[in-house]
């Protein structure tokens, strides 16, 4: 702290001190250095229970918004693998907290406002009614200490955490200044001796916030300070509560606007280099223990076609299939694509339905006598209603035989077929009959169904992938349109389009893992295969054949240790390369019975260095 803020202190203390102030309501500097109770005219039972159990650190600190510093985002290995998706990648406010969270604040608020009540009447002045009857109730409270509980304060951490966060939103040369109007000693000492200028440091906070945030952030503050003001005047603590939330909430918010500011600044830096960050960062979690050997057992699965050598044919395929299958699970290695996964699953479930009504149609209108060509537009309209009693539902939605699908496919077809009569309950049972065998997989219409869009999408996604292969993450990213990452949202439109959709986003995501984890699991071989056991045995024995031949050697040599130093001598003087990388205990060793009078060395392999 600085002299000059210790100076003010002083003077403040010693000649601002009203004379109403009782001695023994000072506060002694041992309690100011551990905890600072507090003593408000309590409501008996409630405010007692609000200030026990209420949290004592505020909602927003530094430390919560800690996520959100540059150092955290560029280390964070899920938004550097989802800045390959999206072309605005952002934070947003967490406005779906649990209850439990909640409560919390809500407690810790009200909490809050039982003690800047308890600080507001020592603002009024010691003449007025008010604080009088507030001191009357002070040495009421201060005869019978034993009695009457003690609370530590919420406002000097509150004061404390304000200070630290505009700190990491204000240039370098402002923390001095802001140190200074958030010291948490002095100003609880105002506030002990009913000086401190609460109207003027939410002024001074709103100064500070504008010339900081964002232009669209302006009304914000101005509002909150315009609050405060009121709340002061009024002298109603809740609405100061009020006052201080809304300064938390565009503390949080200017936080994000920062983080995500230099998210679209670093953009482009932390797409290029998206592929070896992960890398590294698998590769980090492998030494620290990871097993992934277990991974590779869905991708070396009994395989459909065994003459396929290729594979990342075999990947892409692997992939096809879990989409394809509702029930399906991916392995640990798809976690950080698995929702966009699972939206791939639902979507091509919504495909395998439309195409199943379309067949359903088709089918009712058999029934009903008609022979002709299907006319297109009512077909169109009326899987555009099915689209929408899908999207009705969204997630919930329980595909088969469903009595608003059912109604509406009879009711069209018997449009078409200019029946004006009330759909009758036979065709509507054998209608949703033939829509539950369409949808029900242990039925053959079923796998037929499958099997012709598992071709098709199995195309596309060829096609598709051939075109991104050699495309730059930034290239694939810019092919592709943004929108959320499923169609369950969005206007059904069914067959190809829906398909064709669900096989560029399947491509983005084989491309993108497959170089990611190609170099570090698909391409080595596994160790638990019988080829590599196979090919650790016959290692194993040429290493045991090695040291054989080695005992042997040493165990023939029959010559004094001189003389075999001055033979090791001689072979470094006219063999470098031989003696290149051993350690001096390691000298090469003659074999005796050489033909040609040359000698072989048993040399122990050199370690890689670090």
């Amino acid at each position: 702290m600085s002299a000059v803020v210790c100076h003010r202190r002083a003077r403040l203390i010693e000649a601002h001190r009203p004379a109403h102030i009782d001695a023994a309501e000072a506060i002694s500097a041992e309690e100011e250095a551990t905890t600072r109770p507090i003593r408000p005219h309590l409501e008996p039972g409630a405010d007692e229970n609000r200030l026990g159990a209420a949290s004592l650190d505020p909602p927003i600190t530094k430390e919560t918004l800690s996520e959100l510093d540059l150092n955290r985002i560029v280390n964070d290995i899920r938004l550097r693998h989802d800045i390959n998706f999206e072309h605005e990648i952002m934070f947003r406010p967490n406005t779906r907290r649990g209850a439990q969270k909640k409560r919390e604040d809500n407690e810790y608020f009200e909490a809050l406002a039982i003690e800047f009540d308890y600080y507001i009447r020592r603002q009024i002045g010691p003449s007025s009614p008010a604080t009088q009857q507030d001191h009357k109730r002070s040495a009421v409270v201060d005869s019978t200490p034993s009695s009457y509980p003690k609370f530590p304060q919420r406002l000097p951490p509150m004061i404390s955490a304000i200070g630290e966060v505009i700190k990491t939103l204000v240039p370098t040369a402002k923390w001095e200044t802001v140190d200074d109007q958030f010291d948490v000693d002095l100003r609880m000492q105002e506030l002990e001796h009913g000086i401190c200028n609460i109207a003027g440091l939410f002024e001074w906070i709103g100064q500070v916030l504008l010339c900081s945030c964002s232009p669209m952030r302006d009304a914000m503050v101005t509002a909150m300070v315009a609050k405060s003001q009121q709340a002061l005047t009024e002298q109603d603590a809740h609405q100061l509560v009020d006052s201080v939330k809304d300064l938390f909430g565009i503390l949080e918010t200017m936080k994000l606007d920062v983080t995500n500011h230099q998210i679209r600044y670093l953009r482009l830096y932390l797409l290029e280099e998206s592929v070896q960050f992960e890398q590294h960062q698998i590769l980090d979690r492998i030494a620290a223990g990871w097993s992934i050997s277990h991974e590779r057992r869905w991708f070396e699965a009994p395989y459909a076609h065994p003459e396929t050598q290729d594979r990342f044919v075999m990947f892409k395929e692997r992939v096809i299939d879990r989409i394809v299958t509702p029930t399906a699970t991916f392995p640990l290695t798809l976690t950080s694509d698995l929702e966009r996964l699972k939206h791939l699953q639902h979507d091509f479930r919504l495909c395998h339905y439309h195409f199943a009504c379309g067949h359903t149609f088709r089918e009712a209108l058999s029934k009903l006598g008609w022979t002709k060509a299907m006319p297109m537009l009512p077909y169109t309209e009326c899987m555009k209603r099915i689209g929408a009693i899908i999207g009705a539902q969204g997630q919930d939605f329980e595909f088969g035989a469903h009595p608003d699908v059912v109604l509406e496919i009879v009711r069209v077809a018997y449009n078409i077929c200019g029946i004006k009569a009330l759909p009758d309950p036979r065709t509507l049972a054998l209608t949703g009959w033939y829509l539950g065998e369409a949808m029900d997989p242990q039925t053959a219409f079923y796998n037929d169904i499958e099997g012709i869009l598992w071709d098709e999408l199995s195309t596309m996604v060829h096609l598709e992938v051939e075109t991104i292969f050699n495309m730059n993450p930034l290239q694939i990213l810019n092919r592709y349109d943004p929108g959320p990452p499923g169609l369950s949202n969005k206007q059904h439109r069914g067959g190809d389009l829906s398909l064709q959709s669900i096989s560029k986003r399947a491509a983005h995501i084989i491309v993108l893992h497959w170089r990611v984890w190609a170099p570090i699991l698909y391409d080595q071989p596994d160790p638990e295969s019988p080829r590599s056991r196979n090919q650790r045995i016959v290692t194993e024995a040429e290493e045991m054949a090695a040291r054989t031949r080695t005992h042997r050697s040493l165990s023939s040599v029959n010559v004094s240790q001189p003389v075999l130093m001055q033979s090791q001598d001689r072979h470094r003087a006219h063999t470098p390369s031989l003696s290149r990388g051993n350690n001096r205990s390691e000298a090469p060793i003659y074999t005796p019975g050489s033909s040609d009078g040359e000698s072989t060395t048993s040399e122990r392999p050199e370690r890689p260095s670090a």
